[in-house]
């Protein structure tokens, strides 16, 4: 018998002792519901470890264990979470450089075709209509255009009820 099965047969059977013991609480207080559930997690630690499942979990948790024993006096380790750091900074980054700027392709082809959006959205997040770029000055005796959009509406506003 090797040395992991001397540590997980016994737990094992502790283990399912103390469900059977559970269950049979349960019994005694008439909840037939937690009895069935009861046997279920009872049978559970034996079924693991006949299946070789209980083994596996085993491997893996002396794995992750000496992984990190292992990390904390290997720089090689942390060098290389260092570079998976930077990686993930990179990457969030790039993201939102992308966003910001858009690439030299979408603007070549707007500035082929020479349209630009029909709405643009203002600092409030409403679209409007009016150009930003390239505004006709206003002719003499006429008010010069507002600033922004809300105030464009505004006045809008205003002279439709003839207010000026």
């Amino acid at each position: 018998m090797p040395a992991v099965d001397t540590v997980l047969l016994p737990l094992c059977v502790g283990l399912t002792l103390l469900g059977i013991i559970a269950t049979g609480i349960a019994w005694r207080r008439g909840n037939k519901g937690r009895v069935v559930q009861g046997v279920g997690l009872a049978l559970a630690p034996v079924a693991l470890y006949f299946s070789g499942l209980l083994r596996l979990i085993w491997n893996a948790v002396v794995a992750v264990g000496q992984w990190a024993t292992n990390m904390i006096l290997s720089p090689a380790v942390w060098f290389g979470l260092g570079l998976l750091g930077l990686c993930v900074v990179l990457w969030v980054v790039g993201g939102l450089v992308a966003r910001r700027f858009p690439s030299k392709k979408k603007q070549q082809s707007v500035a082929r075709t020479g349209s630009a959006p029909a709405a643009v959205a203002g600092p409030t997040g409403r679209t409007s209509t009016t150009p930003t770029k390239g505004k006709a000055a206003p002719a003499r005796g006429q008010a010069k255009p507002p600033v922004d959009d809300d105030m464009a509406e505004i006045e809008a506003l205003l002279k439709s009820r003839g207010i000026d």
